[in-house]
């Protein structure tokens, strides 16, 4: 059920980021239709920009493992290599471990290579599933953006007329936190790219721009962003520093990054304008993620935090409600 309805949650979600780009096309007079189409392939440029960046950055990393992995390990053997021997233990030298490491990567890389290919073609469900998503999701959209007034206005008429009034301040509430979580989001995610390509700079990384931009552009998953950038940088750092400069590089850079997002810009740029404890997120994370899988990792601080303006118009009503009843005399 989750599963078929995520497209949907990811397609409003969309179209609620690019409805107020939609509304500035349409206000330099375009049809609601055309605005809407081309706020879709903006958006879409934009995603493909974000996906050209981050992809190469990655399999880059991935390409220097291959190559400095047998040097980086052999080199490490050659230490305890003496310490072997004293114990009297058969062993080779690491000349012999590291052409063991090429051939044997030379042979994963077949295999791995043969078992994706076996997977792609044993995955034709994972691949109609995707061709649907890819249909699905902008069609919805368009239509989303296309009609977003009517929409507005249409579910309205869902509710009594004496709480309709409550029903729009509710909905502005919840717009105002949204925007103002989402720009907040953006300014941590770009102060946290700055902040972590000085920082690689000056630990000495030579693609110290790449894994910067790419660190900070993960901020917007929470944890599990920082954890890929950590292991990105990590290797990086390893194979280009050493072992012992390359792991101290990255635990001073990305701890000082760690504490720098978590309690001071995230909290104040962000925290306060949805009021979420560090608790809530995790939270938020765990059960969002178990509900709509990656997707809900994504969504879980907006969704978080709509739930918190509807936690709060609750508490307000019954406030109000238990005033009125210890107040018999108090009319609306």
């Amino acid at each position: 059920m989750t599963e078929a309805l995520a497209p949907f949650f990811a397609a409003l979600l969309l179209a609620y980021l690019l409805e107020p780009l939609a509304t500035r096309f349409e206000s330099l007079g375009m049809a609601r239709a055309l605005a809407s189409l081309a706020a879709i392939v903006v958006g879409l440029i934009l995603v493909i920009g974000l996906v050209a960046i981050a992809v190469p950055i990655i399999h880059h990393e991935f390409l220097q493992l291959r190559e400095r992995l047998p040097d980086a390990l052999s080199a490490v053997y050659a230490q305890i290599y003496p310490w072997l021997l004293q114990l009297g233990l058969p062993v080779d030298d690491s000349a012999a471990l590291r052409e063991r490491l090429i051939e044997a990567l030379k042979d994963q890389s077949g295999s791995v290579s043969t078992t994706l290919w076996s997977t792609l073609q044993s995955g034709l469900g994972m691949l109609i599933a995707l061709v649907g998503w890819l249909v699905l999701v902008p069609v919805v959209i368009f239509f989303l953006l296309k009609d977003w007034l009517q929409i507005l206005f249409k579910a309205l008429d869902f509710f009594p007329p004496r709480q309709r009034g409550m029903i729009q301040e509710t909905s502005q509430e919840i717009h105002q936190t949204l925007r103002a979580y989402l720009q907040g989001q953006l300014l941590v995610m770009a102060s946290m790219a700055g902040f972590y390509a000085v920082a690689l700079w000056i630990g000495g990384l030579s693609n110290w721009f790449s894994i910067g931009l790419l660190s900070g552009l993960l901020v917007f998953i929470p944890y599990v962003g920082y954890a890929v950038s950590l292991v990105v940088a990590g290797v990086s750092a390893i194979l280009e520093l050493g072992l012992g400069q390359g792991l101290l590089v990255v635990l001073v850079v990305y701890g000082l990054g760690q504490v720098l997002e978590s309690f001071v810009l995230t909290p104040k740029i962000v925290g306060d304008r949805i009021g979420l404890h560090p608790l809530a997120v995790l939270l938020a994370l765990v059960l969002f993620g178990s509900l709509l899988g990656f997707i809900g990792v994504l969504l879980a601080l907006p969704l978080a935090a709509v739930l918190v303006v509807l936690g709060r118009r609750v508490l307000r009503a019954w406030h109000e409600e238990d005033s009125e009843q210890k107040d018999p005399n108090h009319r609306v």
